[in-house]
């Protein structure tokens, strides 16, 4: 199993020291940079040693997208540069967590804030097959959106989607958050295409000795034979990432030996 660190492109040698493979980049910071600092991103990634293969915080919260002001036009040609600058960057998983863009007006129910966003994971995943990369949905918990939290809510519209290119996300902090059974990714199989961790209670770096449980998580993993990669979206706990990350990495590789 591949590791890496969510953060931005300048992270990367500090990242590559730690024992991570790949940096996860912003999506939106990337897609809407002029062309002077986006040749900056990628002069610092060359720098840092570390590619980035994976990208959230994919579409932002001005973009209403349960909204019949929704500007489908404006969302089109933003998703068609930032596509376009994630193929440059070798970007092979976007992330959609984007919990502004996705919510849910008052008293809607999922159910009927499905049905307009799956044409919208559709449109998604056709301009993310154009050059060859998958969209992963991202279940955020119950704190922070209405309209994806589960990953048996990320299942159903994914099915609900039925697009080839928009898979699943399993984030084991949103999944703590939220008390899921971990087991729950048993049921998803190869549809799981990135995963992501943080410790509950915190939202920091997993580190040794700190008493959460991550074998459940691992275990289920393990299960499904995942093979793809673990993103660290969290801080470190004693803010001090340079001494933290290399404890942290150093512990999801013997949690996840075997992947």
């Amino acid at each position: 199993m591949k590791i890496g660190l969510c953060g931005p492109a300048f992270a990367g040698a500090l990242a590559k020291a730690s024992g991570c493979d790949y940096l996860e980049l912003n999506f939106t910071t990337v897609a809407r940079q002029s062309e002077e600092d986006f040749t900056q991103t990628k002069q610092a990634l060359a720098e840092g040693g570390l590619p980035c293969e994976v990208m959230n915080c994919f579409i932002p919260g001005d973009f209403k997208l349960v909204s019949p002001e929704l500007d489908k036009s404006a969302l089109e040609a933003y998703l068609a540069q930032g596509f376009s600058r994630a193929k440059e960057l070798g970007v092979e998983i976007v992330v959609f967590g984007s919990a502004g863009a996705r919510k849910l007006p008052e008293g809607m129910a999922k159910p009927a804030g499905w049905d307009i966003l799956a044409p919208i994971y559709r449109l998604a995943g056709d301009c993310a097959a154009k050059v060859g990369i998958v969209i992963a949905i991202e279940p955020l918990s119950y704190h922070e959106c209405n309209a994806v939290n589960t990953l048996r809510d990320g299942m159903a519209l994914m099915k609900l989607a039925g697009h080839p290119n928009v898979r699943l996300l399993a984030d084991m902090y949103h999944m703590g958050e939220n008390g899921e059974n971990m087991a729950d990714i048993l049921d998803v199989g190869a549809d799981l295409r990135h995963c992501h961790i943080g410790k509950p209670d915190g939202r920091v770096f997993p580190m040794p000795g700190d008493g959460y449980d991550y074998k459940p998580f691992f275990n289920a993993l393990r299960g499904i034979n995942y093979v793809g990669r673990l993103s660290i979206e969290a801080s470190p706990p004693n803010d001090d990432i340079q001494e933290d990350l290399p404890k942290c990495v150093a512990l999801l590789r013997e949690f996840s030996a075997g992947l």
